[in-house]
């Protein structure tokens, strides 16, 4: 397909293209290369025939959010840290941050 990278192709110049595009097992990005067409073309293309039209004005999913009330933390209990690979530190209420940050910082590795 010898068309500008401006010039719009045809419904039958598209499907022939992509046709060649199937066939030819290249990235789209190399086969638009090849055919001197930018690569956009062959995604809109791809998308239209499997249609997968995306609306620029289409908003955002949305989902629900359900909020659920924590139970205030008792005064004095200790807290309890869950590291990665299963290490947990119970942490009293007059604990010593420097320690701590000590004792972080030699799990890190692990």
């Amino acid at each position: 397909m010898s068309t500008s990278p401006t010039s719009r192709p045809s419904p039958l110049d598209v499907q022939a293209l992509l046709a060649e595009f199937d066939a030819s097992g290249q990235s789209a990005a190399a086969f638009a290369r090849s055919r001197g067409i930018r690569t956009w073309r062959i995604y809109h293309a791809l998308n239209r025939r499997s249609g997968k039209r995306r609306s620029r004005k289409s908003s955002p999913a949305l989902v629900p959010v359900h909020v659920v009330e924590s139970k205030p933390a008792v005064q004095g209990a200790p807290l309890e840290l869950v590291l990665a690979h299963g290490h947990r530190l119970l942490i009293g209420p007059e604990f010593d941050p420097d320690l701590l940050r000590r004792v972080l910082e030699a799990l890190a590795p692990c």
